[in-house]
């Protein structure tokens, strides 16, 4: 095959075009990428803020509103399934803790860590382990969550809190 020059020139053009075309979309959706897991770490600690203070209204933002939302808590019974039950757990929280005298019913959430974050998608996620300040002691814990974009908001579709338990303590 024989290319005249201006061909060849015309041709490495649309190929520099096309890599630079290229270059720019992969570092736009990189940027996006740290923007969105920004966002998730920025919801993940407004999270612990309102169980913190005891700010109902948030966790009412924050949840999914899919039926199938749910949430375990580190008592055995706790597993809720629906915004309803969801939002009642944690006024119940709110209220119980209000009731023995916790300054606005918060849960206290101190020193989180290890926060990873992750996104596909319409999906996000966020693991760490933090402890709950009581009034008689710390008790470290582990959290997972689950997002899913509703409406333009992320939303908390699962929440899983677990407190662990050393294996040697299994009855295995």
């Amino acid at each position: 095959m024989n290319i005249h020059l201006p061909s060849k020139v015309l041709a490495f053009r649309m190929l520099a075009a096309l890599c630079g075309f290229l270059l720019a979309f992969a570092a736009t959706q990189t940027v996006r990428a740290d923007a969105v897991d920004e966002e998730i770490k920025r919801l993940v600690t407004r999270f612990h803020e309102a169980s913190s203070t005891g700010d109902i209204e948030f966790m009412k933002f924050i949840t999914s509103r899919a039926p199938d939302a749910l949430a375990i808590g580190s008592d055995s019974p706790e597993i809720f399934v629906g915004y309803d039950a969801i939002v009642n757990w944690w006024q119940g929280i709110f209220d119980g803790l209000a009731s023995i005298g916790y300054e606005n019913g918060g849960l206290p959430v101190v020193s989180p860590v290890n926060l990873q974050v992750g996104h596909r998608g319409p999906v996000a996620w966020a693991a760490e382990q933090a402890v709950w300040r009581f009034a008689n002691g710390d008790v470290p814990f582990r959290l997972t969550l689950v997002f899913k974009r509703e409406q333009g908001h992320w939303r908390i579709v699962q929440q899983h809190f677990s407190i662990g338990v050393p294996n040697s303590q299994l009855p295995i």
